[in-house]
């Protein structure tokens, strides 16, 4: 995460790497002075691996509040 603050223009600029999210698994909301980061995320993969198939799947909830 990387945090720049422009004082003379009031603004705050926050960028964040989130590999392997789809955008629309994040959800980004400011409330006030407070920014929040919310992650909804579901995966599934399969391999084939000779003669077994193997499935993996894997979901979770993130949020945070600055």
């Amino acid at each position: 995460m990387a945090l720049h603050r422009n004082s003379d223009a009031e603004t705050v600029t926050m960028t964040i790497e989130l590999p392997s999210l789809k955008q629309r698994e994040v959800n980004v909301e400011a409330h006030g002075k407070h920014l929040s980061l919310f992650l909804d995320f579901k995966h599934s993969e399969n391999h084939d691996k000779g003669e077994r198939m193997v499935r993996e799947h894997s979901c979770g909830k993130f949020s945070r509040t600055w």
